[in-house]
């Protein structure tokens, strides 16, 4: 024992550097083993997918994925190929591949006519910006509404991923939460989303923006933009970041002119034309389908948006945050849109109260007993109220948009999106 202490106090330094390098290489090593353990599990998973039959007339399932290789700090692609691509091949889906080369790239191929051509499902990997992206670029189409029966998948990979965390199990790891996400396209289970219609109001020839969570202007949103800049403070960077959005400005308010009409939103339920029967008589002795393309002349879709022309409540409002949302990320069955005021806050009040949402991952409004101000339309007209010379930015599904005039309105169950957790699958509505 002697030798033993003696060998330990001289070279000390060493040892402990040692130890802590033997630690942190076992660490790391038996994260790998779990993360190929789970890929194996849903290999097999998938593989039994594969084995089922293909009728003789049948044909592959389609899918089209639109890659953000900027994603998760440009690990997006390989994370990708390494955890979600082996399913759907195991699964015998015919995958096809789109890159996206700069910021509006996914929404632009999106809206090429040839893009989602015989396309069974579309696959999302990125965040939430680029899901926006893909969903306004699908529903700006000439024929979305045949576009926008196709169902949306999401791998999650995005610096935010708040759409998918309300469609998926619990993240207990990335791997396992974007092999959950893979295996419920290849399940076919999907869940009815609603979608909102931001029409900017400056330029009668603007498009449209088509967003599944909501808006947000203020100061708080100010302050979450910049919470990478102060990555040097560790553990105390929401807080940090809440400090310097007020000591820039204070008290700061942004105002508005809120026009809306009280009443229930109707929810269109919208189903697909059922096909005639064949009654030729060569039918009685080829009973398959043909599978010869059909073109459908479009319909119009009861869902789209008719902005009202009228408000029935206009009031103005001015709050240091003020947030339009949809119910996407509840369980909620009711489609509406809840608008939402900050009460006064002061200094303290605003800190704290940010950095209780960040450190709860609950949006500001939503933190319970702040006592904000809730509204819920089916639209709403929104002017906002800007000092001359004055830069003010909204964040719409977390990507920022100049602020301007607008007018919104909820589309109920406008698309459909894979999903996997037990309540949504409980709480869908065919569509």
């Amino acid at each position: 024992m002697a030798a033993v202490w003696r060998f330990y106090r001289n070279h000390w330094k060493k040892l402990t550097f040692g130890g802590v390098a033997v630690a942190f290489l076992g660490r790391y090593l038996n994260n790998q083993h779990q993360e190929n353990l789970v890929r194996r599990e849903f290999c097999g998973r998938a593989q039994e997918y594969g084995k089922q039959p293909l009728h003789c007339m049948g044909q592959t399932r389609k899918v089209v994925v639109f890659l953000n290789p900027a994603a998760c700090n440009g690990q997006a692609r390989k994370k990708f190929e390494k955890n979600a691509v082996p399913l759907l091949h195991l699964a015998g889906l015919e995958v096809s591949i789109i890159e996206t080369d700069y910021e509006g790239h996914a929404k632009a191929l999106a809206s090429f006519p040839d893009t989602l051509q015989r396309t069974d499902a579309v696959l999302v990997a990125g965040g939430d910006g680029t899901i926006m992206e893909v969903v306004t670029g699908m529903l700006r189409r000439s024929d979305q509404f045949q576009t926008s029966k196709i169902p949306i998948g999401i791998i999650p990979l995005g610096k935010n991923n708040t759409l998918a965390t309300s469609l998926f199990a619990s993240r207990e790891s990335e791997v396992r939460w974007i092999a959950e996400s893979a295996m419920a396209v290849i399940k076919e289970l999907t869940c009815p989303i609603d979608v909102m219609r931001i029409q900017p109001l400056q330029d009668e020839n603007s498009k449209p923006v088509f967003a599944t969570l909501g808006i947000r202007w203020g100061a708080f949103r100010d302050a979450e933009q910049n919470l990478d800049k102060y990555w040097y403070m560790g553990p105390l960077k929401q807080r940090f970041a809440y400090i310097k959005r007020l000591m820039k400005e204070w008290p700061s308010e942004v105002s508005a002119v809120l026009s809306y009409n009280v009443q229930p939103v109707e929810t269109v339920i919208t189903k697909d034309p059922e096909p005639e029967p064949d009654t030729s008589w060569w039918a009685w002795f080829w009973p398959w389908k043909s599978t010869q393309e059909v073109t459908i002349e479009p319909e119009e879709d009861p869902n789209e948006a008719v902005m009202p022309d009228s408000w029935d409540t206009e009031r103005r409002v001015s709050a240091v945050e003020l947030t339009a949302s949809t119910t996407n990320t509840t369980l909620s069955k009711e489609k509406h849109i809840v608008v939402s005021s900050s009460p006064k806050l002061s200094r303290e009040d605003f800190v704290n109260l940010g950095d209780l949402s960040a450190s709860t991952k609950t949006p500001p409004q939503d933190v319970p007993g702040q006592g904000w101000s809730k509204v819920q339309v089916d639209a709403f007209q929104l002017e906002p109220q800007i000092p001359e010379g004055k830069e003010s930015w909204f964040s719409i599904d977390n990507e920022p948009y100049e602020v301007m005039p607008i007018k919104v309105k909820i589309l109920p169950n406008k698309l459909r999106f894979f999903c996997n957790k037990e309540e949504r699958l409980a709480s869908s509505q065919p569509l």
